[in-house]
C-alpha cells in the first residue's frame, strides 16, 4: 500500500544490480581517494601563527577549522574540520600530530607547528 516495494521482475532485479555495483564502484573511489589524500598528509606540515600572552601560552586555542584552513591554504588538500580530531586543544607554541579521520576505516596524520605571530 505504501509503494515501497517492487515486484521482482527481470527487469527490477538487473537495475538493482546495476544500482548495487554503481554503488560499490563510488564507495572503491571514495575510499581510494582517502587513501591518497592520508599519504600526502604524511608530508606536510601545517605552520599556523596565532597570538601569545605571557609563558607561550595561546590567547584562545588552535581549532580543527584553523588547521582544515591551512590545509588548504598551504597545500590545497581539503580536509573538513570535521574530520580532524584533536585529543586537547592546542593552547601553546610547538609541535603537534593530529589525527584526521578520513572515512572508510582510513586515517592520517597533520602534522601541526604553531608560532608566534609578530
Amino acid at each position: 500500500p505504501r509503494k515501497m516495494a517492487v515486484p521482482a521482475t527481470a527487469d527490477a532485479i538487473n537495475t538493482m544490480n546495476l544500482k548495487e555495483k554503481a554503488k560499490r564502484a563510488e564507495e572503491a573511489r571514495l575510499k581510494a581517494e582517502a587513501e591518497d589524500i592520508a599519504g600526502k598528509l604524511k608530508e606536510c606540515q601545517v605552520k599556523l601563527t596565532a597570538k601569545a600572552g605571557s609563558n607561550g601560552k595561546l590567547f584562545g586555542a588552535v581549532t580543527t577549522k584553523e588547521i582544515s584552513e591551512g590545509l588548504q591554504k598551504q597545500y590545497g588538500i581539503d580536509v573538513p574540520k570535521q574530520k580532524l580530531v584533536l585529543e586537547d586543544p592546542i593552547k601553546s607554541f610547538g609541535s603537534y600530530q593530529v589525527k584526521a579521520k578520513l572515512g572508510f576505516e582510513v586515517s592520517g596524520t597533520v602534522y601541526v607547528s604553531v608560532f608566534e605571530e609578530k
